[in-house]
C-alpha cells in the first residue's frame, strides 16, 4: 500500500456520483478512492441551485471548502456586468471562460488551505482552475494539472459556438493558446486521458512531463438488459452544456434517426440530459424524446436496445461510454467516442463514423438480438476487466512518490 499522503484538490465544481455531467462524477468517485488511502482538502466552486458535494465524501475528507461561483446571476444587468467583465478581461490577454471562474474569495481560501493544512501534494482540476497556480508561488509543494480536455481540442466548438465577433473570436483564440502554455509550465506532472490528449499538450510544452492516466468508472453489481425493452429505444445521453453533446445529438435526431425510423416506425429516440439547447428540444415529437435532466439514468439505460455516440467535437474520455459498457449495453459509436479505449470493433462496440455507417450499424444490432447480447456481455466482460478504478489509483501513487522523490531528495 502506498504511503498516505496529503492531497489538495482544487475544483471549478461540487463532485457527485448523481452528477448531470461526467466530469463531476468521474472526479466523485476518484476522490472516494483515494480518500480510502489518503488524506483530502477540497475547494470547490458552487452556483445558485447547484448541488453541494456528495455527503458521503464529504465525510471521507479532511477538509472541505465551498465557494459561491462569482457569475450566478440571472437578471439582465447581472448579464451585462459580465459580458463587460470578460471582455476587459480579454483586453488584458486573459480567455473569456477562465474569466468566467474568477474569485478573489476562492484564491483567498487557497492560500489560507495552504498554510493551515500544508499539503503534500495539490492537485488542480480542469485547466480553467490554472489561473490559481499564481496562488502557489511561495509554495514548494509539488503541482498536477489534469487536462480533462486540453483546450487546443476543444477549440473548435469553444470558438465557433461564441456569438461574439471575428475579432473577438481571434483574441480569445490567442489568449487560449498564451494561457495554456502558461500554466503547463508551472506545474510538476500534466495528467491526460488519451494519448491524443497527450499529443495536444506536448505541442504547445514539449518538455512537460505528461502522464496518460485514463478515468476508471464503478461497475454496477449486475448488468442491465443486454437487449433492451419493446418497442426498440435508441438512446443518447449526455449534459448538454458541453457543446460537442449538443453537436452529437442533433445530428442523431436530424440526420441518423429520420433514416431508421422508415424502416422502424416505432422506432424511439431517447435524448436524455441537463440543459437541451431550444434547437434541440424543438425536435421532440412522439418518436424523439427529450426528457432534460432525469433524476436516474438507470431506467433508461435498462430499457435501451442501443446507446449510440455519434461525437465529432473535442477530447478527453466520453464517461457515458465508460457508463455504457460498464452496464453491458450495446454502444454504437464513433472512433472519436472511444478514444483511448482499446476496443474492438464488433466484439466490445460497433464503429461508425459516417451518417451511413451510423446507420448501417444500429440497423444491424436492431435486427438482430442475439448480436445485441453478444456485443452487450463482451462490452460488460471488457469493462470489468479494464475500466475499475485499481489501476488509475496505482498510477495516481507512482506519480505522487516520482514528484516527492524530486520535491525532497534523501
Amino acid at each position: 500500500m502506498a504511503a498516505q499522503r496529503k492531497l489538495l484538490f482544487l475544483l471549478p465544481f461540487a463532485p457527485h456520483p448523481d452528477a448531470t455531467h461526467g466530469g463531476s462524477k468521474v472526479l466523485a468517485q476518484l476522490l472516494s478512492m483515494l480518500a480510502a488511502h489518503h488524506r483530502l482538502a477540497l475547494i470547490y466552486f458552487r452556483g445558485a441551485g447547484e448541488n453541494a458535494i456528495d455527503e458521503g465524501l464529504r465525510r471521507r475528507c479532511d477538509l472541505v471548502e465551498e465557494v459561491e461561483r462569482p457569475w450566478t446571476g440571472a437578471s439582465s444587468a447581472h448579464r451585462w456586468i459580465r459580458r463587460a467583465r470578460l471582455l476587459v478581461a480579454l483586453v488584458r490577454g486573459r480567455p473569456m471562460w477562465v474569466s468566467d471562474w474568477t474569485s478573489h474569495a476562492y484564491a483567498a481560501r487557497i492560500r489560507s488551505l495552504i498554510r493551515q493544512w500544508q499539503p503534500d501534494i495539490i492537485h488542480i482540476q480542469y485547466h480553467i482552475m490554472g489561473q490559481y497556480l499564481a496562488e502557489l508561488t511561495h509554495s514548494r509543494v509539488p503541482r498536477v494539472l489534469t487536462e480533462h480536455e486540453p483546450a487546443a481540442r476543444a477549440a473548435p466548438y469553444l470558438w465557433s459556438s461564441s456569438r461574439v465577433t471575428e475579432l473577438i473570436n481571434n483574441c480569445d483564440r490567442r489568449a487560449w493558446r498564451q494561457f495554456e502554455r502558461s500554466i503547463l509550465h508551472q506545474v510538476d506532472a500534466v495528467i491526460v486521458f488519451t494519448d491524443a490528449d497527450r499529443a495536444a499538450v506536448q505541442v504547445l510544452a514539449p518538455n512537460a512531463c505528461t502522464v496518460r492516466i485514463p478515468p476508471g468508472t464503478d461497475i454496477p453489481e449486475t448488468p442491465l438488459n443486454p437487449i433492451g425493452g419493446c418497442p426498440p429505444r435508441l438512446l443518447f445521453f449526455g449534459s448538454f452544456v458541453h457543446p460537442p453533446n449538443v453537436d452529437a445529438a442533433l445530428r442523431l435526431t436530424r440526420t441518423i434517426f429520420p433514416v431508421l425510423q422508415k424502416r422502424l416506425s416505432n422506432l424511439q429516440l431517447y435524448i436524455v440530459g441537463d440543459q437541451p439547447p431550444p434547437e434541440l428540444a424543438a425536435l421532440a415529437n412522439s418518436n424523439v424524446i427529450v426528457t432534460g435532466r432525469v433524476p436516474d439514468m438507470t431506467p433508461y439505460l435498462d430499457r435501451a436496445s442501443v446507446v449510440v455516440a455519434p461525437l465529432r467535437l473535442g477530447g478527453g474520455m466520453r464517461v457515458k461510454v465508460l457508463e455504457a459498457l460498464a452496464a453491458g449495453k450495446a454502444v454504437v459509436a464513433s472512433p472519436l467516442a472511444i478514444e483511448g479505449l482499446d476496443l474492438r470493433h464488433g466484439e466490445h462496440v460497433w464503429l461508425a463514423e459516417t451518417d451511413v455507417e451510423f446507420c448501417r450499424g444500429i440497423d444491424q444490432l436492431l435486427s438482430s438480438v442475439e448480436h445485441r447480447a453478444y456485443l452487450a456481455q463482451h462490452a460488460r466482460e471488457w469493462a470489468q476487466a479494464n475500466l475499475g478504478w485499481t489501476h488509475s489509483i496505482a498510477a495516481y501513487d507512482a506519480l505522487h512518490d516520482r514528484l516527492l522523490r524530486v520535491a525532497h531528495p534523501q
